[in-house]
């Protein structure tokens, strides 16, 4: 019997469909203040708005858009009913490089703890975000129904984590440039240029821009060419792909990457407001299972480098 739950938070940028395929029973929520000043609960459900829309009304920069990060309590509020069912828990949370929800995720540990010693919570740091935080999640979650552990599922993480890649473009770099990962001169020639910045994780949780090919059909090539030296066992893998505002690009992407790989299954899903007002429309990126990432991104650049040269 798996006593345990896994339960992200609400960057994970997992649908009902996929939580409910892969046994994610849960999710932390947090919190989306509007232009008008009112704020909300920040869900997966898209209450608010859709996808279209809410990027639509981010195209126009006057709306501004902000979230707060999960407090100790809300993720008290989440894990609670759990514990009380007997059930231990797996929480992973974005990567602690641009959130908070870890810290507070380990204070809120730390209360429960003292209320529930009987019971077990681990926290993890996915050093990832958004739908490369929710593969994870989804690797996990099949694991544990398949019967792994719950220390084999936390070992399978941490081991794995640095394994997750991303491989895409981002067109409208004004969102980067007003969240500070990127100077305004930058992001104005960028995108005046047509300028398609494409990175991958480093070790640290953050996105690197490793190349930054113009044009649809480069981009398109660049991808499924660093996708194919650096996955591993594609055939074997959930590939996902996540999108603000581009589901026609993700879903080209989407075509291309069955062509070239064949991978068990290619999710196309969309980048929620939790994580997409720090984007902005422009994003579609994959999201899949390769080698190790080093400290020093020496093969990613390297892989990089010999694309370039062909």
């Amino acid at each position: 019997m798996n006593d345990y739950v896994i339960i992200p938070d609400v960057t994970c940028d997992l649908p009902k469909e996929l939580r409910e395929r892969f046994g994610i029973v849960d999710y932390v929520r947090s919190h989306l203040n509007l232009p008008d000043g009112t704020d909300i609960p920040s869900d997966l459900e898209w209450g608010y708005s859709n996808p279209t829309d809410f990027y639509k009304m981010m195209k126009n920069k006057k709306n501004v858009f902000s979230t707060s990060t999960p407090t100790p309590e809300d993720f008290i509020a989440c894990w609670e009913k759990f514990l009380k069912e007997g059930k231990d828990i797996i929480s992973v949370t974005i990567s602690s490089a641009l959130s908070g929800s870890y810290g507070f995720s380990c204070k809120a540990k730390e209360m429960l703890d003292k209320k529930y010693p009987e019971r077990r919570i681990v926290c993890i740091d996915s050093l990832r975000y958004s739908t490369a935080f929710g593969v994870i999640c989804c690797y996990a979650g099949e694991k544990r129904l398949n019967g792994a552990t719950f220390d084999e599922v936390v070992s399978w993480i941490n081991e794995n984590k640095n394994c997750f890649h991303q491989m895409g473009p981002m067109e409208d770099l004004y969102f980067l440039a007003r969240k500070g990962r990127i100077n305004n001169f930058k992001a104005f020639m960028g995108t005046l240029v047509g300028v398609k910045p494409c990175g991958d994780f480093n070790n640290d949780g953050m996105t690197t821009v490793l190349y930054k090919p113009k044009g649809q059909e480069a981009t398109y090539n660049f991808c499924i060419e660093y996708i194919r030296k650096t996955i591993i066992k594609p055939e074997e893998q959930y590939i996902f792909i996540s999108n603000t505002a581009r589901k026609e690009q993700a879903e080209e992407l989407s075509r291309r990457i069955k062509e070239a790989f064949n991978p068990k299954e290619v999710f196309v899903v969309d980048v929620q407001p939790a994580c997409g007002i720090n984007v902005g429309p422009g994003l579609y990126a994959a999201y899949y299972y390769g080698n190790k990432i080093e400290d020093d991104m020496a093969y990613e650049k390297q892989v990089v480098s010999e694309i370039t040269k062909q």
